[in-house]
């Protein structure tokens, strides 16, 4: 008889609508999702199309419970693979000369002083402008945040996305420095512990899908009668 209530305890412990089973579960999905995530953005210009398909597959199949995960994340990267490229080209590509502008300032700045030919007139100049490309930069990461999950969700052309990510960046200010810091904790731990790729992608994106949601909302039309709208669940 002990045996029997013994059994039935396992057996309900491990059943598939206990907690331990839906978290174990879950925890497969993120890694699941956080490896083809690093698979697929490999060729590097499919990096944002990655974003969003992780993202999306992550809100719809982990958090709503609509589809399985790797179906959800294959059919939004099909979906949004050309404006994705596009949109990651385009920031790279923002990035990479706004960062070439900042050494080119710093490496001249360092040779004026070393030859003593800069004033401080010219000096403050180029400080001024060496502290606008950094934040420039920091920016465009922003716009990278939010950019890929609002392409997640709207059909639209790659300057509305943008412009999209931006409102929300800034409207959302509290929600961006902490996405921000959440990225940066976690790039360092990729760092630092390489074998954590294994699951950060999926982890900032369920993570981060708490935050980014509540802005996206608010540029989401009404759902059609009888439309699963299973974003509204959120």
């Amino acid at each position: 008889m002990a045996d029997n209530k013994k059994n039935k305890k396992v057996a309900a412990f491990f059943s598939e609508d206990s907690p331990v089973t839906k978290m174990l579960w879950s925890t497969g999905e993120i890694v699941i999702l956080s490896l083809l995530w690093f698979f697929t953005s490999v060729p590097i210009i499919t990096i944002g199309t990655s974003t969003s398909a992780l993202y999306y597959a992550v809100v719809k199949s982990l958090r709503c419970k609509r589809g399985t995960a790797v179906k959800e994340y294959f059919r939004a990267w099909k979906q949004n693979l050309f404006r994705g490229c596009i949109l990651t080209v385009f920031l790279l590509l923002c990035i990479i000369l706004l960062y070439n502008c900042r050494e080119i300032l710093g490496f001249s700045m360092q040779e004026q002083i070393a030859a003593q030919t800069i004033t401080a007139e010219t000096g403050e100049s180029a400080l001024g402008l060496y502290a606008i490309c950094g934040l420039a930069m920091i920016g465009v990461v922003i716009l990278f945040i939010y950019a890929f999950p609002v392409l997640s969700r709207f059909d639209l052309p790659c300057m509305k996305i943008l412009f999209i990510a931006f409102v929300m960046a800034v409207r959302y200010f509290y929600y961006t420095i902490l996405l921000v810091l959440m990225l940066l904790a976690l790039a360092v731990l990729a760092v630092k512990l390489p074998v954590s790729m294994m699951f950060v992608p999926g982890v900032w994106a369920l993570i981060g899908s708490r935050m980014i949601e509540k802005g996206m909302k608010k540029f989401l039309p009404e759902p059609a009668e009888g439309e699963d709208a299973w974003w509204m669940e959120l």
